[in-house]
């Protein structure tokens, strides 16, 4: 019985070893496997010929790679909105498309609160006795965002909540306007004046404008026009990269370049993300 129990136990010690090991060789291969895809995309972005470059328009396109099915999209970083200079119109047109006019209101003054140099707050909004009433140990940063993630901070900005917008903000734009060339639909529809509708027409619009290689007219948009900007050649773009391994290994990317006006990149930003939803699609 003692032998049986001892070989046991070293038969269940070795299978787990193993599977480690398995582990441990998966997590390295899927991590060589996004960083090969990252490379691939920014040779096929640098591309000379118009008909056979990428373009950023938000498409999910396949590698093929030995022993992984490897999926990639591009999207202009400029077509989201950089939490350290937009407006305060573009934060409660996003943020309605997924929470009450009154919660959206609190969470942009809370986040205006964050990033202003003063200590006067917002309507809505928290400055440090605010803060220090709910119990935090912290302030207002009255500073730049250093990343999108830093907003978990701001009172008001639960995990989940952050989670459902980080697809739509971005501290890397440098810029209080959007970049209609690259803006998704949401995006879009957080500029005054745009509804569903019109945003699917500039989206038509874009879609042929870029296999057209042309500018889009955006006169008709009238007082959505001072929210956006006409720019087809942006070089700072995020990747999303898809990773799946023959043994199912899964692994999920977000990354964010400046592309070089020659060949080659400047990496700004990777970070793996959580296999599996991770965030709500807007209430209609």
């Amino acid at each position: 019985v003692l032998l049986t129990s001892l070989a046991t136990g070293f038969a269940l010690a070795i299978r787990h070893e193993i599977r480690v090991a398995r582990d441990v060789t998966s997590i390295a291969q899927a991590e060589a496997t996004a960083s090969a895809a990252l490379h691939t995309t920014a040779f096929m972005l640098s591309i000379a010929e118009p008909a056979d470059r990428w373009k950023a328009d938000n498409r999910w396109r396949t590698i093929l790679w030995p022993d992984a099915a490897v999926a990639v999209r591009l999207q202009s970083e400029g077509g989201k909105i950089d939490i350290n200079l937009a407006p305060r119109e573009l934060f409660n047109g996003l943020f309605t498309q997924f929470m009450s006019a009154a919660r959206s209101e609190a969470l942009t003054d809370a986040l205006l609160d964050w990033r202003d140099g003063d200590d006067d707050p917002e309507p809505s909004g928290a400055e440090q006795e605010a803060y220090s009433r709910a119990g935090y140990k912290y302030g207002p940063a009255n500073a730049s965002f250093n990343s999108v993630n830093e907003l978990g901070r701001v009172l008001g900005f639960d995990y989940r909540t952050v989670e459902q917008l980080k697809p739509y903000l971005t501290v890397y734009s440098k810029r209080p306007r959007i970049n209609v060339f690259g803006a998704d639909e949401v995006v879009l529809m957080a500029t005054p004046g745009i509804d569903r509708e019109t945003a699917t027409q500039i989206l038509a619009q874009r879609d042929r404008a870029l296999d057209e290689g042309g500018r889009m007219d955006i006169g008709a948009l009238r007082n959505g026009r001072r929210y956006l900007e006409n720019r087809p050649n942006d070089r700072l773009l995020s990747v999303d990269i898809d990773v799946r391994l023959a043994d199912g290994f899964m692994r999920r990317e977000h990354a964010v370049v400046r592309l070089h006006r020659t060949r080659g990149y400047n990496l700004l930003a990777r970070e793996t993300l959580p296999v599996g939803p991770t965030s709500e699609k807007p209430r209609p």
